[in-house]
């Protein structure tokens, strides 16, 4: 255990992070296999790496601090392998579908997937984002620089991602509704489908 008070509640804060940082890792390697647009399959698979890294970097702090980090009730390495095995046959005809004439995409479901995907990771965002800016006025407030530097650094790339969540939800909200809306019902600019889309380089 910590041999301060002050240090007691840094590590408690810091395993809140770490583990949400734990549960995000298997939810963003979950999500990733039901992700047909380049573009944001390249920023969750770049998000996936920050996310670990962030993991190791604030259990290296717990350790540094005298505490020990905790575990989180995640699935089964069986369990996880079960689910992402039952969803290959679906999710490989979703990406074959994503380049496919749209009245062949229609009714697939994969837009709706990506949407509901999209903004359970806003939603975690805001969390961690939240939870790092307590730990890092709290470490400032009692003198800790390096663990205040540890929350800042990951702080900026969690509000990084957040915005491109923004930016990508927007997108695949129109997407959806070109999808699931019948044209005849679209009397606004979703009207107008966009070209499809070619893979780019993510947005940072």
């Amino acid at each position: 255990m910590p041999e301060t008070v002050r240090d007691t509640k840094i590590v408690e804060l810091l395993n809140e992070a770490y583990g949400k940082e734990q549960q995000l890792t298997v939810a963003l390697e979950q999500h990733l296999q039901a992700t047909t647009r380049p573009d944001y399959e390249k920023r969750l698979t770049d998000h996936l790496k920050e996310t670990k890294a962030h993991a190791k970097a604030v259990s290296k702090r717990i350790t540094q601090l005298g505490g020990t980090p905790a575990e989180v009730s995640l699935p089964g390495p069986e369990g996880v392998s079960k689910a992402a095995q039952g969803m290959q046959d679906m999710l490989a005809k979703a990406k074959a579908a994503a380049q496919a004439p749209l009245d062949v995409v229609r009714g697939a479901g994969e837009q709706a997937r990506m949407v509901h995907n999209a903004r359970v990771e806003l939603e975690e965002e805001a969390h961690e984002i939240a939870t790092y800016t307590v730990i890092d006025s709290l470490a400032t407030a009692v003198g800790d620089s390096e663990t205040a530097q540890l929350a800042r650094n990951i702080l900026r790339e969690e509000e990084r991602m957040q915005k491109y969540l923004v930016g990508v939800l927007r997108e695949l909200s129109v997407d959806m509704a070109h999808d699931e809306i019948p044209v005849s019902e679209i009397n606004g600019p979703a009207a107008r489908r966009a070209a499809p889309r070619q893979k780019t380089t993510s947005t940072r």
